[in-house]
């Protein structure tokens, strides 16, 4: 049975574009609760597109906010907190040192059990609350069926629609089977809106793909013409929706779309790959970077502090890797790194008697300042780089067979990394130039939260290094159960037919 329900919307969510829209009274009229329902949201957003504005922009804050999983730890910090998680899951990055307890469940796979409180609840708990938040835009905007009007309006209806496809991306990934394997699966439940209340069951993984592809593909044109702020890039341009899409369709096999996505990206030269200094220099520390397409600018007033992805990866930042919990790349991909290629400097650094620094990460994500101990906690955290366009790009001809696109996109990626491994792209084959994509996922996308994908989408096993604390010569398949996510067990309890 459906029936219609209120839902409200905390006011301090709302007050800042409230205040600046200069609506009336009747608008700010609270219910006994202090809140405010989402009908006064949706006729606020008939006249006043700052209400959509400002939902939307509270909605990407919820991406680094600290306990957005609900958990209240130092390793629940949004999308971050994922990408960490799972490159550890896949065994490219590894534990140095077991002792504060974060991300630990990750690196010895244990976190996708039903237990209360784990990673299994903190990242449905994170995605599901991106998924009412951008709900509740689309049902101020009218639903996820009709395209509101006003230019303004329609913007931030897309960036609902792309965020939440986003989310239920990484959801389905996480808790679900790959779609090639076993698409007809049941999955995960889906919610397309806030404002009915009923016991969903699990969508299969083809249905929520389905989903997916739709809010993309209803978000892409809407996006046409739509430029952030100066400077900015925390809010989802037609850019990112396309990249986001490009994963999508990737993941499915559906390679001529993938192809087609990414080139279309590339082909805007709206960003430019990071140069073999700017991998370096850079310390992947500024949404300046020309080659970021999707990032947040942290800022004193913004930032968790302690709980951020710097304090667990950055050296210099004090926090958790300074203090002894550092992570390491995974001994077998670090020694297979060409002394050609820029990117072996990012794990090499020497003492005085010209021994090597444990395999951790010195040049690619650090402090500017590379004073042991920062306290500043504001360097800025990236989600998409355009050089995964490229990666999409050449994985996707090269499944194709479309050899030279193939061949074009990982040259150019290689041009600026390793001008040895680049001269030989154009002589290989299918098969070594899928080896040569897959090593350029594993390295260059290295504590970006691209490795379990990876890992999956490649069907490759691995052997824990033994400088791994957590499984240190453990060898596990891309289909070990523990990589998968089960629907936590309060879940359950509520809605016990997610138990089916």
């Amino acid at each position: 049975m459906k029936f219609n329900i209120k839902i409200y919307i905390p006011v301090t969510t709302l007050g800042l574009s409230l205040l600046l829209s200069g609506c009336g009274d009747s608008f700010l009229e609270k219910s006994p609760s202090d809140y405010i329902t989402s009908g006064d949201l949706q006729e606020v957003a008939k006249w006043n597109s700052n209400i959509l504005m400002g939902q939307a922009l509270g909605t990407y804050s919820t991406t680094f906010a600290m306990n957005s999983g609900g958990t209240g730890g130092h390793d629940d910090f949004g999308q971050k907190s994922v990408d960490i998680a799972t490159d550890l899951m896949s065994g490219d990055m590894v534990i140095m040192s077991q002792g504060y307890g974060w991300f630990e469940a990750a690196g010895s796979l244990t976190c996708t059990t039903t237990t209360a409180v784990n990673y299994s609840y903190q990242f449905w708990r994170y995605y599901y609350k991106l998924i009412k938040a951008t709900n509740e835009i689309l049902d101020a905007a009218g639903g996820d069926e009709v395209t509101p009007e006003g230019e303004e309006n329609q913007i931030y209806y897309a960036q609902a629609k792309a965020l939440r496809a986003h989310s239920y991306f990484n959801l389905v990934n996480l808790y679900a089977r790959p779609y090639a394997e076993d698409k007809t699966a049941l999955a995960i439940p889906v919610y397309r809106t806030q404002l009915t209340s009923e016991a969903v069951k699990k969508s299969s993984v083809e249905d929520v793909y389905t989903l997916i592809v739709k809010d993309l593909t209803d978000a892409i044109p809407l996006l046409e013409g739509f430029k952030r702020p100066s400077g900015a890039k925390d809010q989802i341009d037609q850019s990112v929706a396309k990249g986001i899409l490009a994963y999508v369709y990737l993941t499915m096999g559906d390679y001529k779309n993938a192809a087609k996505l990414s080139q279309e990206v590339i082909d805007s030269k709206q960003y430019t790959l990071m140069n073999k200094t700017e991998i370096i220099n850079s310390g992947f520390a500024s949404v300046s970077i020309p080659g970021w397409m999707w990032a947040i600018d942290l800022t004193t007033s913004n930032s968790p502090a302690l709980p951020t992805f710097w304090g667990h990866m950055d050296l210099f930042t004090y926090s958790y890797a300074y203090a002894g919990g550092e992570k390491l790349i995974d001994t077998e991909l670090y020694n297979s790194i060409p002394a050609s290629d820029t990117r072996k400097k990012w794990f090499s650094e020497y003492n005085s008697k010209g021994e090597q620094y444990e395999l951790t990460n010195w040049w690619k994500f650090y402090n500017s300042k590379r004073i042991m101990g920062n306290r500043e906690w504001y360097d800025d955290e990236v989600y998409m780089r355009v050089a995964e366009m490229y990666l999409i790009n050449a994985e996707a001809n090269a499944r194709e067979n479309n050899l030279p696109a193939a061949r074009v996109s990982l040259k150019a990626l290689l041009d600026e990394r390793d001008a040895d491994a680049a001269a030989a792209v154009a002589v290989m084959n299918q098969d070594a130039l899928l080896d040569m994509i897959y090593f350029n996922w594993r390295l260059e996308l290295w504590a970006e939260g691209r490795g379990l994908l990876t890992m999956k989408r490649y069907k490759k096993s691995i052997t824990r290094c033994a400088e791994d604390a957590m499984l240190p010569g453990s060898t596990y398949s891309y289909d070990d159960k523990r990589l998968i996510f089960n629907i936590p067990e309060r879940e359950i309890t509520n809605n016990p037919n997610l138990a089916e």
